[in-house]
């Protein structure tokens, strides 16, 4: 038989005041001076922290052993060159440009790479995303018809391809420069926290949607086909709608070399990840098909004969520095910034993957700084944005690379293409890279199926998805990217704005309290309400979290205060008329002994038309009997006014709990608009006698509310915080036992006299306020700070 544990715990309750004075709370400052200085002070070992962090080579260079590891990482760093180079051309041709600019980006950013970057296994090349995006920016900028004119000799409209290839490569240099600028200007201020807002569930639907489109833009060079290129919102609708039209014009040679290429790098792949233990390396296959298929093509003849579309001249060697069109900028920031986050975000996605299986750690800053630098590098050579090769640099961790220098040898191999290599593959049909890049979408294709298990597991993330999914699919990636996001942050102000606070009762005669509606053992204790709400109080929520205290409380406290009013001003109208039908010499009106000598005093307080010249201000006495009773006429005046009970608090209605506890264990942090409206909700259940503790508060949470004013403008007094629910529930019965014992002591035979203001002018006017001094006077007024509207 198991034994559970026991839990015995023997102390006293106690309040946050009391906690803090016993335990001798040490009050911490910080300094903001003292900090400043620190963080610019310089030293040797700060220096050697700051160069290390920028350059994280100096760490892991030293470390390096070239016994283990330099085999591993040549052999890697071949075998996945092979794959960057007819990736990178690929990719190139989503992008709107000449396949020679994929080379161009898949060589310049890893030399910077090499010295900045934070993920060992890490190569940094084309991704098919950011291809599609540039893609929309190159075609607004340099649109084909720009470079068409019509040729009188031939009678037909002819396209300058070499100028336009030019301007378009020149057009991607820009917006890499301006999308580097903005990733090195955010890497040195911290941004990489950004990250954090991007959830998954947007990252996976903003991915689908780009897969999808990639999928339907490479369908052009599959068939063959020569289709009119879109930008903005329904792009891609209307691509699919030309391509279907153009059906009946596919080439079929194109049609078979992109089947079979796909059906044998499908297969291949499927043997590579099924036997990755078994083999050494994995089978090269894209570079196998390239060869073979651009050996078939050129010795065949068959561009000539088919029509086939194929890759054109590649310039052998590296092209001469070229400085960006700034001008141009202003056109591009928003496509740039898009750029920036989501190659960021995807690099630091697959980066944070593959240092969790080696346990090394990634810097999220330095990861944007190491791209921006990398990206304004490559800019000036033509390349277009670049983040983590992902096919690449899946293949480094498969062959067993453990370092940059593995980016470096895929460095190599795109060099000696460039300069030996790439006369050869000019006559390499599209189709092949069409269908290179097609099956390199299965895996995200397949997260089409996600909404289905996101729905089963979290309605709002299957939400995200479909909104991240549609904008960027429909809207196209980069107005795809601020919807999602801005939808994403829609949800986090969803889920703490609208959080559902419930009443909780006490589990038996323990210090557990949990929701009576789940637990049919919880019990409420009689005269305590205790209502807990988890999520931050700010300017958001603060009116619904007002409106689901009401809701579990069970009465409004300005409601109630209003209808005892009224009731007690009725109580006075009827004393009124009762004694104004009474003869005068029955009159029983009391008085208290400073009043009469008082009114002795008037009397002779005339002037000479027998006109009073001051009076004092008239204090009269009701008697109100417990709640069934009917008013006397023969009070019993109180010896001290000031110690008698409230006549607010006996008016009718009664109110059948004396003690609302509000766990606030957990609110994280309140804002200034939270603590007013948490003040002013106090202040107006104190009015009708009900006394609001808040319980299991935060250190941070206190220090908000103390230096918002709470104490000192009265909605709340110190001693009402407790340490945590079960503290403030004894304290509240702790205290009705005393005031039963107290009211029993002083429990005289019949009525009891209630003394009372004749002048009530001030409680009954509290509405009539000065509107536009409440909503648009001074927030720092205590005056105006009692105004809150609830």
């Amino acid at each position: 038989m198991h034994v559970r544990p026991r839990y015995i715990v023997d102390r006293s309750a106690y309040s946050i005041p009391e906690f803090d004075e016993e335990y001798q709370k040490k009050i911490r400052s910080y300094p903001h001076a003292q900090k400043a200085k620190k963080f610019f002070s310089c030293s040797t070992a700060r220096l050697k922290a700051l160069l290390i962090q920028f350059f994280p080579i100096i760490a892991w260079l030293p470390k390096y052993n070239i016994k283990r590891s330099l085999f591993f990482d040549i052999i890697s760093g071949i075998s996945a060159g092979t794959i960057q180079v007819p990736q990178g051309m690929a990719f190139a041709l989503l992008a709107s440009l000449p396949p020679v600019n994929g080379l161009y980006s898949s060589f310049y950013p890893l030399l910077i790479y090499f010295f900045l970057g934070s993920i060992h296994h890490m190569v940094p090349g084309t991704f098919a995303v950011l291809s599609i995006i540039v893609g929309t920016v190159v075609q607004a900028e340099a649109p084909i018809e720009k470079f068409q004119h019509f040729n009188e000799s031939l009678n037909e409209t002819v396209t300058d391809v070499g100028a336009m290839n030019e301007y378009r490569m020149r057009i991607a240099g820009t917006v890499t420069c301006l999308t580097a600028v903005i990733q090195i200007c955010l890497g040195f201020v911290q941004f990489g926290f950004i990250s954090i807002y991007l959830s998954e569930s947007f990252i996976r639907g903003f991915m689908t949607a780009a897969g999808i489109q990639i999928l339907i833009s490479v369908l052009k060079y599959i068939l063959g086909l020569n289709i009119h290129a879109y930008s903005g919102p329904l792009a891609i609708i209307y691509t699919f709608i030309d391509i279907c039209k153009h059906l009946p014009k596919t080439n079929v040679a194109s049609l078979i070399f992109a089947i079979i290429t796909g059906v044998l790098l499908f297969i291949v792949k499927e043997i590579n990840v099924r036997f990755k233990h078994k083999l050494p390396f994995a089978i090269p296959m894209e570079t196998i098909v390239v060869i073979v298929t651009t050996a078939i093509s050129g010795g065949a003849r068959l561009p000539q004969k088919f029509g086939i579309d194929v890759v054109g001249e590649i310039p052998l060697g590296l092209p001469p520095p070229e400085a960006p069109l700034v001008n141009l900028w202003g056109d591009m920031v928003g496509p740039a910034f898009s750029l920036a986050i989501v190659g960021y975000v995807i690099n630091l996605a697959v980066g944070r993957t593959i240092s969790s299986r080696h346990t090394y750690t990634v810097s999220a800053n330095q990861e944007m700084l190491a791209l921006g630098f990398g990206n304004f590098f490559g800019s000036f050579f033509r390349i277009h944005v670049i983040c983590c090769a992902l096919s690449v640099t899946l293949a480094i961790e498969g062959g067993g690379g453990s370092s940059q220098f593995a980016s470096l040898c895929v460095a190599t191999v795109v060099l000696v293409v460039l300069l030996a290599l790439g006369t050869y593959l000019e006559p390499l049909p599209k189709a092949v890279l069409g269908a290179l890049i097609a099956v390199n979408l299965k895996n995200t294709l397949l997260q089409v199926t996600d909404p289905y298990y996101l729905w089963k597991k979290s309605k709002l993330d299957c939400c995200v998805w479909i909104v991240s999914f549609l904008s960027a699919f429909l809207l196209g990636l980069p107005y795809g990217v601020a919807v999602g996001v801005g939808f994403s942050a829609l949800v986090v102000v969803f889920q703490t704005q609208f959080r559902n606070g419930h009443l909780v009762a006490q589990i038996g005669a323990s210090d557990i309290y949990r929701n009576p509606k789940v637990y049919d053992k919880a019990k409420e204790i009689s005269g305590i309400k205790i209502i807990t709400y988890c999520s931050p109080l700010y300017f958001a929520n603060v009116e619904f979290f007002r409106k689901k205290v009401i809701k579990k409380s069970g009465f409004d406290p300005v409601k109630v205060l209003l209808a005892k009013k009224k009731y007690l001003k009725a109580v006075k109208k009827e004393e009124q008329e009762i004694d104004a039908r009474r003869p005068s010499n029955l009159c029983t009106k009391q008085i208290s002994l400073q009043e009469l000598v008082k009114e002795v005093e008037a009397e002779t307080a005339m002037d000479c038309n027998n006109n009073s010249v001051d009076e004092a201000p008239r204090i009269s006495y009701i008697t109100v009997n417990t709640p069934n009773g009917v008013h006397e006429a023969t009070p019993k005046p109180p010896t001290d006014p000031e110690n008698v009970e409230d006549p607010i608090k006996l008016a009718h209605p009664i109110i059948d709990i004396h003690t609302l506890v509000l766990d606030m264990s957990g609110v994280c942090f309140v804002d200034l608009m939270g603590i007013k409206v948490l003040g002013k909700m106090c202040s107006n259940y104190k009015k009708i006698g009900v006394t609001v503790y808040l319980a299991g508060i935060r250190d941070q949470v206190y220090e908000d509310i103390e230096s918002g004013g709470m104490f000192d403008e009265g909605g709340l007094e110190r001693s009402c915080l407790f340490l945590s629910v079960h503290d403030a529930v004894l304290y509240a019965l702790a205290r009705m036992s005393e005031n039963r014992q107290d009211a029993a002591k002083e429990k005289v035979s019949g009525a009891a006299a209630v003394y009372i203001n004749e002048d009530m002018s001030s409680d009954e006017n509290d509405n009539d306020q000065d509107l536009e001094q409440v909503m648009f006077g001074t927030m720092f007024d205590h005056s105006v700070g009692d105004h809150t509207i609830l």
